[in-house]
Protein backbone atom coordinates (compact mmCIF):
# COMPACT_ATOMS: atom_id res chain seq x y z
CA UNK A 1 0.00 0.00 0.00
CA UNK A 2 1.54 3.17 -1.12
CA UNK A 3 -0.61 5.67 -0.12
CA UNK A 4 1.22 9.65 0.57
CA UNK A 5 -0.69 11.73 3.19
CA UNK A 6 0.84 14.06 5.94
CA UNK A 7 -0.94 14.33 9.29
CA UNK A 8 -0.94 17.60 11.59
CA UNK A 9 -2.39 18.97 14.53
CA UNK A 10 -3.56 22.74 14.78
CA UNK A 11 -4.77 23.72 18.36
CA UNK A 12 -8.02 23.61 16.85
CA UNK A 13 -8.06 20.45 14.63
CA UNK A 14 -6.90 17.48 13.13
CA UNK A 15 -6.03 17.54 9.82
CA UNK A 16 -4.46 15.02 6.86
CA UNK A 17 -2.74 16.55 3.97
CA UNK A 18 -3.94 14.25 0.74
CA UNK A 19 -0.59 14.54 -1.90
CA UNK A 20 -2.96 12.66 -4.71
CA UNK A 21 -5.89 15.57 -4.47
CA UNK A 22 -3.25 18.20 -3.46
CA UNK A 23 -6.55 18.93 -0.38
CA UNK A 24 -6.75 19.12 3.02
CA UNK A 25 -9.00 16.74 5.31
CA UNK A 26 -10.30 17.39 8.53
CA UNK A 27 -10.52 14.22 10.43
CA UNK A 28 -11.73 13.37 14.04
CA UNK A 29 -9.70 12.54 17.10
CA UNK A 30 -9.60 8.52 15.80
CA UNK A 31 -9.13 9.03 12.30
CA UNK A 32 -6.19 11.11 12.57
CA UNK A 33 -4.55 8.78 14.96
CA UNK A 34 -5.13 6.27 12.00
CA UNK A 35 -3.76 8.03 9.50
CA UNK A 36 -0.96 8.48 11.72
CA UNK A 37 -0.02 5.15 11.72
CA UNK A 38 -0.82 4.31 7.49
CA UNK A 39 1.42 7.46 7.17
CA UNK A 40 4.44 5.37 9.13
CA UNK A 41 3.12 1.96 7.66
CA UNK A 42 1.82 0.23 11.04
CA UNK A 43 -1.99 0.23 9.79
CA UNK A 44 -4.14 -2.06 11.76
CA UNK A 45 -7.53 -3.76 10.41
CA UNK A 46 -9.61 -0.89 11.71
CA UNK A 47 -6.81 1.56 9.86
CA UNK A 48 -7.81 0.23 6.75
CA UNK A 49 -11.63 0.03 7.35
CA UNK A 50 -11.41 4.40 8.08
CA UNK A 51 -8.93 4.75 4.81
CA UNK A 52 -11.61 3.17 2.73
CA UNK A 53 -13.88 5.51 3.73
CA UNK A 54 -12.19 8.13 2.28
CA UNK A 55 -11.00 6.58 -0.72
CA UNK A 56 -14.74 6.20 -1.44
CA UNK A 57 -15.49 10.05 -1.52
CA UNK A 58 -11.83 10.15 -4.13
CA UNK A 59 -9.27 10.79 -1.16
CA UNK A 60 -6.25 9.30 0.12
CA UNK A 61 -6.01 6.49 -2.51
CA UNK A 62 -2.79 4.60 -3.39
CA UNK A 63 -0.04 6.53 -5.60
CA UNK A 64 -0.26 6.20 -9.44
CA UNK A 65 2.99 8.44 -9.52
CA UNK A 66 5.15 6.23 -11.51
CA UNK A 67 7.62 8.71 -13.63
CA UNK A 68 9.64 11.75 -12.68
CA UNK A 69 9.10 14.05 -15.98
CA UNK A 70 7.90 17.28 -16.03
CA UNK A 71 5.00 18.29 -17.36
CA UNK A 72 6.58 21.18 -19.95
CA UNK A 73 9.05 18.53 -20.77
CA UNK A 74 7.49 18.05 -24.34
CA UNK A 75 6.66 21.55 -24.92
CA UNK A 76 10.19 22.91 -24.00
CA UNK A 77 11.80 23.88 -26.97
CA UNK A 78 8.52 25.32 -28.25
CA UNK A 79 8.44 27.62 -25.11
CA UNK A 80 12.22 28.57 -25.54
CA UNK A 81 11.74 29.62 -29.70
CA UNK A 82 8.31 31.41 -29.14
CA UNK A 83 7.71 32.16 -25.42
CA UNK A 84 10.53 33.92 -23.48
CA UNK A 85 9.02 36.34 -21.09
CA UNK A 86 11.95 38.10 -19.50
CA UNK A 87 15.57 38.85 -20.15
CA UNK A 88 17.98 39.79 -17.76
CA UNK A 89 21.21 41.98 -19.09
CA UNK A 90 24.30 41.37 -16.45
CA UNK A 91 25.04 44.99 -18.14
CA UNK A 92 28.66 44.72 -15.86
CA UNK A 93 30.34 42.85 -13.57
CA UNK A 94 32.00 46.20 -12.02
CA UNK A 95 30.08 47.44 -8.26
CA UNK A 96 31.00 50.79 -6.47
CA UNK A 97 30.36 48.63 -3.16
CA UNK A 98 31.66 45.48 -2.15
CA UNK A 99 29.08 44.01 0.01
CA UNK A 100 30.17 41.56 2.48
CA UNK A 101 27.86 38.74 1.66
CA UNK A 102 27.41 39.83 -2.42
CA UNK A 103 28.26 36.77 -4.72
CA UNK A 104 30.79 39.72 -6.86
CA UNK A 105 33.48 40.57 -3.49
CA UNK A 106 36.81 38.70 -3.92
CA UNK A 107 36.70 37.78 -0.55
CA UNK A 108 33.21 36.33 -0.74
CA UNK A 109 32.39 33.36 1.09
CA UNK A 110 30.27 32.33 -2.57
CA UNK A 111 31.32 30.61 -5.13
CA UNK A 112 28.77 32.32 -7.78
CA UNK A 113 30.42 34.69 -9.25
CA UNK A 114 33.56 37.11 -8.69
CA UNK A 115 33.82 40.62 -9.27
CA UNK A 116 35.59 41.78 -12.43
CA UNK A 117 36.04 45.39 -14.38
CA UNK A 118 33.77 43.53 -17.16
CA UNK A 119 31.31 45.40 -19.19
CA UNK A 120 28.34 43.92 -21.49
CA UNK A 121 29.22 45.63 -24.61
CA UNK A 122 26.74 47.46 -26.80
CA UNK A 123 26.83 44.38 -29.28
CA UNK A 124 26.40 41.36 -27.08
CA UNK A 125 23.28 44.37 -25.81
CA UNK A 126 21.75 44.37 -29.25
CA UNK A 127 22.06 40.64 -29.98
CA UNK A 128 20.34 39.81 -26.79
CA UNK A 129 17.54 42.16 -27.56
CA UNK A 130 17.35 40.40 -30.64
CA UNK A 131 17.63 37.08 -29.14
CA UNK A 132 14.94 38.04 -27.10
CA UNK A 133 12.66 39.42 -29.48
CA UNK A 134 13.15 36.58 -32.16
CA UNK A 135 11.64 34.00 -29.25
CA UNK A 136 9.05 36.32 -27.68
CA UNK A 137 6.27 36.24 -30.43
CA UNK A 138 3.23 34.94 -29.00
CA UNK A 139 4.21 36.99 -25.60
CA UNK A 140 2.48 40.12 -26.07
CA UNK A 141 4.75 42.48 -23.54
CA UNK A 142 8.21 41.53 -22.51
CA UNK A 143 10.45 42.57 -19.81
CA UNK A 144 14.13 43.60 -19.97
CA UNK A 145 15.79 43.48 -16.47
CA UNK A 146 19.10 45.55 -16.02
CA UNK A 147 21.21 43.50 -13.90
CA UNK A 148 24.92 43.80 -12.33
CA UNK A 149 27.52 44.58 -10.42
CA UNK A 150 25.81 48.17 -10.40
CA UNK A 151 23.79 48.51 -13.48
CA UNK A 152 23.88 52.09 -13.51
CA UNK A 153 27.78 52.48 -13.49
CA UNK A 154 26.73 51.27 -17.20
CA UNK A 155 24.23 53.67 -17.84
CA UNK A 156 25.33 55.27 -21.21
CA UNK A 157 25.22 51.47 -22.80
CA UNK A 158 21.39 51.08 -20.91
CA UNK A 159 20.29 54.77 -22.81
CA UNK A 160 21.95 53.36 -26.61
CA UNK A 161 20.13 50.06 -25.86
CA UNK A 162 16.89 51.45 -24.90
CA UNK A 163 17.37 53.60 -27.87
CA UNK A 164 17.83 50.30 -30.38
CA UNK A 165 14.49 48.76 -28.32
CA UNK A 166 12.58 51.58 -29.36
CA UNK A 167 14.09 52.16 -33.07
CA UNK A 168 14.06 48.50 -33.99
CA UNK A 169 10.85 47.20 -32.40
CA UNK A 170 8.35 50.14 -31.84
CA UNK A 171 5.17 47.59 -31.79
CA UNK A 172 6.50 45.32 -29.09
CA UNK A 173 5.21 46.24 -24.94
CA UNK A 174 8.33 46.42 -23.27
CA UNK A 175 8.73 46.98 -19.44
CA UNK A 176 12.17 47.94 -17.79
CA UNK A 177 13.49 46.36 -14.02
CA UNK A 178 16.85 47.19 -12.79
CA UNK A 179 17.87 46.78 -9.57
CA UNK A 180 20.08 48.92 -7.79
CA UNK A 181 22.35 49.84 -4.95
CA UNK A 182 21.31 53.61 -4.78
CA UNK A 183 24.41 55.59 -4.76
CA UNK A 184 24.89 57.40 -8.40
CA UNK A 185 20.68 58.59 -8.37
CA UNK A 186 21.82 61.84 -9.50
CA UNK A 187 19.15 64.25 -11.04
CA UNK A 188 20.00 63.36 -14.41
CA UNK A 189 19.57 59.38 -13.89
CA UNK A 190 16.73 59.92 -12.29
CA UNK A 191 14.80 61.96 -14.72
CA UNK A 192 15.84 59.56 -17.53
CA UNK A 193 14.54 56.17 -15.03
CA UNK A 194 11.35 58.43 -14.77
CA UNK A 195 11.02 58.98 -18.52
CA UNK A 196 11.05 55.32 -19.73
CA UNK A 197 9.16 54.06 -16.56
CA UNK A 198 11.93 52.22 -15.67
CA UNK A 199 10.82 50.42 -12.53
CA UNK A 200 14.10 49.85 -9.43
CA UNK A 201 14.77 48.06 -6.90
CA UNK A 202 17.14 49.44 -4.28
CA UNK A 203 18.91 47.35 -1.72
CA UNK A 204 19.06 48.86 1.78
CA UNK A 205 19.70 46.98 4.75
CA UNK A 206 17.89 49.06 7.67
CA UNK A 207 19.46 51.74 10.02
CA UNK A 208 23.10 52.94 9.33
CA UNK A 209 24.90 50.36 12.17
CA UNK A 210 23.06 47.97 10.14
CA UNK A 211 23.56 48.38 6.86
CA UNK A 212 26.54 50.05 7.10
CA UNK A 213 28.25 46.24 8.64
CA UNK A 214 27.81 44.76 5.10
CA UNK A 215 27.55 47.33 2.51
CA UNK A 216 30.24 49.60 2.08
CA UNK A 217 32.61 51.31 -0.60
CA UNK A 218 35.58 49.89 -2.06
CA UNK A 219 37.42 52.04 0.11
CA UNK A 220 35.26 50.67 3.02
CA UNK A 221 33.02 53.81 4.42
CA UNK A 222 29.44 52.80 4.80
CA UNK A 223 26.95 53.76 2.00
CA UNK A 224 23.66 54.36 4.37
CA UNK A 225 24.37 58.50 4.45
CA UNK A 226 24.84 58.44 0.32
CA UNK A 227 21.80 56.12 -0.39
CA UNK A 228 19.33 58.25 2.16
CA UNK A 229 20.49 61.53 0.91
CA UNK A 230 19.93 60.67 -2.50
CA UNK A 231 16.31 58.83 -1.66
CA UNK A 232 15.48 62.10 0.38
CA UNK A 233 16.45 64.21 -2.77
CA UNK A 234 14.60 62.06 -5.45
CA UNK A 235 11.26 62.04 -3.02
CA UNK A 236 11.26 65.57 -3.06
CA UNK A 237 12.05 66.53 -7.22
CA UNK A 238 10.48 62.85 -8.06
CA UNK A 239 7.94 62.44 -5.65
CA UNK A 240 5.74 60.62 -8.77
CA UNK A 241 9.20 58.47 -9.33
CA UNK A 242 9.76 57.60 -6.10
CA UNK A 243 6.66 56.44 -4.79
CA UNK A 244 7.11 53.30 -7.48
CA UNK A 245 10.40 52.30 -6.21
CA UNK A 246 10.53 49.27 -4.57
CA UNK A 247 13.57 48.33 -1.47
CA UNK A 248 14.76 44.70 -0.62
CA UNK A 249 16.56 44.21 2.40
CA UNK A 250 18.72 41.37 2.88
CA UNK A 251 19.12 39.96 6.90
CA UNK A 252 22.50 38.86 6.95
CA UNK A 253 23.28 36.19 10.23
CA UNK A 254 23.88 38.24 12.95
CA UNK A 255 22.14 40.96 12.01
CA UNK A 256 19.00 42.54 14.65
CA UNK A 257 16.20 41.93 12.79
CA UNK A 258 13.89 43.66 15.30
CA UNK A 259 16.29 46.81 14.67
CA UNK A 260 15.94 46.34 11.15
CA UNK A 261 12.38 45.93 11.15
CA UNK A 262 11.81 49.26 13.55
CA UNK A 263 13.52 51.22 11.05
CA UNK A 264 11.33 50.31 8.16
CA UNK A 265 8.29 51.38 10.27
CA UNK A 266 9.65 54.78 11.53
CA UNK A 267 10.82 56.22 8.66
CA UNK A 268 8.28 57.93 6.81
CA UNK A 269 10.12 57.76 3.86
CA UNK A 270 9.16 54.28 3.26
CA UNK A 271 5.69 54.24 4.10
CA UNK A 272 4.22 54.06 0.39
CA UNK A 273 6.66 52.21 -0.97
CA UNK A 274 6.71 48.06 -1.95
CA UNK A 275 9.35 46.45 0.88
CA UNK A 276 10.21 42.64 1.08
CA UNK A 277 13.43 41.19 2.82
CA UNK A 278 15.15 38.04 1.82
CA UNK A 279 17.49 35.72 3.90
CA UNK A 280 21.31 35.20 2.88
CA UNK A 281 20.97 32.20 0.39
CA UNK A 282 22.32 28.83 1.73
CA UNK A 283 23.09 27.81 -1.73
CA UNK A 284 26.80 28.26 -3.90
CA UNK A 285 28.24 29.34 0.35
CA UNK A 286 31.89 28.19 1.53
CA UNK A 287 30.48 28.00 4.67
CA UNK A 288 27.74 26.48 7.03
CA UNK A 289 25.80 29.29 8.64
CA UNK A 290 22.15 29.76 10.09
CA UNK A 291 20.27 32.35 12.22
CA UNK A 292 20.21 32.52 15.97
CA UNK A 293 17.01 32.10 17.49
CA UNK A 294 16.03 35.70 17.79
CA UNK A 295 15.42 36.00 14.28
CA UNK A 296 13.10 33.20 14.10
CA UNK A 297 11.13 34.54 17.19
CA UNK A 298 11.08 38.18 15.73
CA UNK A 299 9.74 36.43 12.06
CA UNK A 300 7.33 34.56 13.27
CA UNK A 301 5.97 37.38 15.88
CA UNK A 302 5.55 39.28 12.75
CA UNK A 303 4.29 36.86 10.78
CA UNK A 304 1.51 36.14 13.78
CA UNK A 305 0.96 39.73 13.80
CA UNK A 306 -0.10 39.67 10.19
CA UNK A 307 -2.78 36.67 11.07
CA UNK A 308 -3.73 38.81 13.77
CA UNK A 309 -4.23 41.58 11.80
CA UNK A 310 -6.55 39.51 8.89
CA UNK A 311 -8.68 38.34 11.85
CA UNK A 312 -9.37 41.37 13.04
CA UNK A 313 -7.58 41.42 16.42
CA UNK A 314 -5.32 44.34 16.24
CA UNK A 315 -4.66 47.57 13.77
CA UNK A 316 -2.63 47.56 10.48
CA UNK A 317 -0.35 50.15 12.45
CA UNK A 318 1.00 46.83 14.23
CA UNK A 319 1.92 45.28 10.93
CA UNK A 320 5.55 45.31 10.16
CA UNK A 321 5.80 46.98 6.56
CA UNK A 322 8.11 43.99 5.93
CA UNK A 323 5.57 41.86 5.96
CA UNK A 324 2.70 43.15 4.28
CA UNK A 325 3.39 40.57 1.17
CA UNK A 326 2.89 37.89 3.94
CA UNK A 327 -0.96 36.93 3.41
CA UNK A 328 -0.31 37.03 -0.60
CA UNK A 329 2.38 34.11 -0.09
CA UNK A 330 -0.25 32.41 1.98
CA UNK A 331 -3.18 32.95 -0.52
CA UNK A 332 -0.88 31.54 -3.37
CA UNK A 333 -0.88 28.26 -1.66
CA UNK A 334 -4.26 28.04 -1.10
CA UNK A 335 -5.37 28.88 -4.21
CA UNK A 336 -3.48 25.61 -4.90
CA UNK A 337 -5.55 23.16 -2.84
CA UNK A 338 -8.96 21.06 -3.25
CA UNK A 339 -8.47 21.09 -6.45
CA UNK A 340 -9.59 17.21 -7.07
CA UNK A 341 -7.46 16.86 -9.57
CA UNK A 342 -5.53 12.87 -8.82
CA UNK A 343 -2.00 12.79 -9.63
CA UNK A 344 -1.18 11.38 -12.61
CA UNK A 345 1.14 8.79 -13.55
CA UNK A 346 3.99 10.99 -14.75
CA UNK A 347 4.40 14.06 -13.03
CA UNK A 348 7.66 16.10 -11.24
CA UNK A 349 7.99 18.16 -8.24
CA UNK A 350 6.71 22.00 -7.86
CA UNK A 351 10.33 23.68 -7.76
CA UNK A 352 11.52 24.31 -11.13
CA UNK A 353 10.78 26.90 -13.42
CA UNK A 354 10.83 26.86 -17.16
CA UNK A 355 14.62 27.45 -17.57
CA UNK A 356 15.46 30.26 -20.50
CA UNK A 357 11.70 31.05 -20.76
CA UNK A 358 10.50 32.60 -16.87
CA UNK A 359 13.78 35.51 -16.31
CA UNK A 360 16.38 34.75 -18.69
CA UNK A 361 20.01 36.05 -17.60
CA UNK A 362 22.85 36.90 -20.19
CA UNK A 363 25.72 37.42 -18.57
CA UNK A 364 28.29 40.02 -19.86
CA UNK A 365 29.83 38.03 -22.22
CA UNK A 366 26.85 36.50 -23.88
CA UNK A 367 26.33 33.31 -21.96
CA UNK A 368 23.03 32.48 -21.41
CA UNK A 369 21.34 31.12 -17.63
CA UNK A 370 18.34 30.28 -15.98
CA UNK A 371 18.15 33.53 -14.20
CA UNK A 372 20.30 35.61 -12.28
CA UNK A 373 20.80 33.83 -9.00
CA UNK A 374 22.71 30.74 -10.29
CA UNK A 375 26.08 30.34 -10.10
CA UNK A 376 28.14 32.10 -13.14
CA UNK A 377 31.11 29.31 -12.10
CA UNK A 378 28.50 26.46 -12.77
CA UNK A 379 28.94 24.83 -16.15
CA UNK A 380 25.64 22.99 -15.47
CA UNK A 381 23.65 26.04 -15.50
CA UNK A 382 25.46 27.64 -18.83
CA UNK A 383 22.14 26.72 -21.08
CA UNK A 384 23.17 28.47 -24.53
CA UNK A 385 24.94 31.32 -25.88
CA UNK A 386 22.92 34.38 -28.17
CA UNK A 387 25.11 33.57 -30.50
CA UNK A 388 24.67 29.69 -31.24
CA UNK A 389 21.25 29.48 -28.47
CA UNK A 390 19.45 27.15 -26.08
CA UNK A 391 21.56 24.41 -25.46
CA UNK A 392 18.00 22.14 -25.12
CA UNK A 393 19.84 19.04 -23.47
CA UNK A 394 20.92 21.29 -20.51
CA UNK A 395 17.75 23.21 -20.08
CA UNK A 396 15.75 20.06 -19.64
CA UNK A 397 18.07 18.92 -17.26
CA UNK A 398 17.69 22.11 -14.96
CA UNK A 399 13.64 21.11 -15.29
CA UNK A 400 13.77 17.86 -15.01
CA UNK A 401 15.78 17.97 -11.67
CA UNK A 402 13.80 15.63 -9.94
CA UNK A 403 15.41 12.88 -11.65
CA UNK A 404 18.11 13.19 -9.38
CA UNK A 405 16.07 12.33 -6.20
CA UNK A 406 13.18 10.05 -8.28
CA UNK A 407 12.90 7.32 -5.32
CA UNK A 408 12.53 9.97 -2.78
CA UNK A 409 10.43 12.15 -4.61
CA UNK A 410 7.83 9.86 -5.87
CA UNK A 411 7.59 8.87 -1.94
CA UNK A 412 7.43 13.00 -0.36
CA UNK A 413 3.96 13.82 0.38
CA UNK A 414 5.36 17.26 0.27
CA UNK A 415 6.18 16.46 -3.73
CA UNK A 416 3.26 19.31 -5.26
CA UNK A 417 4.48 22.29 -3.36
CA UNK A 418 8.50 21.25 -3.55
CA UNK A 419 10.47 24.45 -4.17
CA UNK A 420 13.87 23.25 -5.00
CA UNK A 421 15.01 24.20 -8.11
CA UNK A 422 17.86 23.13 -10.05
CA UNK A 423 20.12 25.45 -7.96
CA UNK A 424 19.47 23.49 -4.82
CA UNK A 425 21.67 20.55 -6.24
CA UNK A 426 24.23 22.34 -8.40
CA UNK A 427 27.70 21.81 -7.09
CA UNK A 428 30.08 23.63 -9.30
CA UNK A 429 32.86 20.92 -9.28
CA UNK A 430 30.99 17.76 -9.43
CA UNK A 431 27.82 18.95 -11.54
CA UNK A 432 24.13 18.41 -10.88
CA UNK A 433 24.03 16.41 -7.67
CA UNK A 434 21.03 14.74 -5.92
CA UNK A 435 22.70 14.38 -2.51
CA UNK A 436 23.11 18.34 -2.26
CA UNK A 437 19.25 18.79 -3.70
CA UNK A 438 18.19 16.09 -0.68
CA UNK A 439 20.08 18.42 2.42
CA UNK A 440 17.15 21.14 1.55
CA UNK A 441 14.18 18.80 1.73
CA UNK A 442 14.04 19.15 5.21
CA UNK A 443 13.83 23.13 5.30
CA UNK A 444 11.26 22.84 2.18
CA UNK A 445 8.53 20.40 4.20
CA UNK A 446 9.00 22.46 7.54
CA UNK A 447 8.03 25.21 5.76
CA UNK A 448 5.29 24.22 3.85
CA UNK A 449 3.90 22.37 6.99
CA UNK A 450 3.67 25.54 8.80
CA UNK A 451 1.87 27.00 5.40
CA UNK A 452 -0.70 24.12 5.45
CA UNK A 453 -1.34 24.83 9.22
CA UNK A 454 -1.59 28.64 9.26
CA UNK A 455 -3.99 28.15 6.15
CA UNK A 456 -6.21 25.91 8.53
CA UNK A 457 -6.06 27.87 11.77
CA UNK A 458 -7.47 30.85 9.67
CA UNK A 459 -10.22 28.88 8.43
CA UNK A 460 -10.98 27.74 11.64
CA UNK A 461 -11.64 31.18 12.71
CA UNK A 462 -14.01 31.69 9.60
CA UNK A 463 -11.11 33.56 7.63
CA UNK A 464 -12.01 33.83 3.90
CA UNK A 465 -9.32 33.59 1.41
CA UNK A 466 -10.55 36.59 -0.99
CA UNK A 467 -9.34 35.86 -4.90
CA UNK A 468 -10.14 40.35 -4.93
CA UNK A 469 -7.27 40.90 -2.55
CA UNK A 470 -4.93 38.28 -2.56
CA UNK A 471 -5.27 36.89 -6.25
Amino acid sequence: MNVIIKPFETPGGNYVYDRETNAILRVNRDEFESFVRISEKQSTEDDLKVLKRFQDKGYCKESKLKTIKHPEDDVLEFYLDNQIEKITLQVTQDCNLRCSYCTYTDNSNYVSRIHSNKFMSYEVMCKSIDFLMQRSNQIKEVNIGFYGGEPLLAFDNIKKIISYIETKYPDKATTYTMTTNGTILDEDIVNYLHQKKIKIMISLDGPKEMHDLNRKFENGSGSFYTIMENLERVKKSNPEFYSKISFITVVAPGTDFKCVDEFFNAEDIFQHNSLMYNVVSEQYNKIDFQYDELFSINNSLQQVKVLLHELGYISSENISNLYRSYMANLFRTYATLDKSVSLSETAHPGGPCLPGVMRTMVDVNGVIYPCERVSEESDSMKIGHIDTGFDLNKARALLNIGNLTTSECTDCWCFTHCSLCAAAADDIQEGLNGNLKLKGCNGVKSSVLSTLKTICLLREHKYEFRADIYG
